[in-house]
């Protein structure tokens, strides 16, 4: 008991252990481009790095904790890092995401998930996380881009579209 009381006590001092939030699930952020290909961020992992897509493995580390609806937080899942949009400046078809320390009151980590598969910065320009190129290869970018999509296409522009996969189903 004392072992892995310890044990826990340690993952929780390294970051480890974090729980999921209240309302929130574990999943995976699938390419509409081709589901085989998920939002990670760029090796290796720490605060500052870019997302990219990567070949889907369903490892715990491409995970993320996420629920639909505004003024959501996007949280790599067994981390306190979070999707980012950088500086405002940055918020234009192409800009790069990010993953930063979550933090309460970043407007740049506010986004607005909608069930259509468009996952939108909440704040103004109205930017949504893109597959920039629409290329699902692996450590391609994950971008900003308009969330009228190509032609105004809206959802229906699978480079804007990203479905949910829980993390407990299995995928292949």
């Amino acid at each position: 008991m004392l072992t892995s009381s310890i044990f826990a006590l340690a993952l929780a001092a390294t970051g480890l252990a974090v729980d999921i939030p209240a309302g929130y699930r574990a999943v995976y952020i699938t390419s509409m481009v081709d589901k085989k290909f998920v939002v990670v961020p760029k090796a290796p992992v720490k605060a500052g790095s870019t997302l990219v897509v990567q070949t889907l493995t369903s490892k715990p580390d491409q995970q993320w904790y996420i629920r639909e609806g505004s003024n959501v937080t996007i949280q790599l899942a067994g981390t306190t890092l979070c999707i980012d949009g950088g500086a405002k400046a940055n918020w234009k078809d192409m800009g790069n995401l990010y993953v930063q320390e979550c933090s309460a009151t970043a407007v740049a980590q506010k986004f607005n998930v909608m069930a259509d598969g468009r996952i939108a910065l909440e704040a103004e320009p109205k930017e949504c996380i893109d597959l920039q190129y629409m290329k699902a290869t692996a450590n391609n970018p994950v971008g900003l881009y308009a969330c009228a999509g190509l032609q105004n296409s809206g959802a229906a522009d699978k480079g804007i579209n990203w479905p949910l996969v829980n993390a407990t189903t299995t995928l292949h």
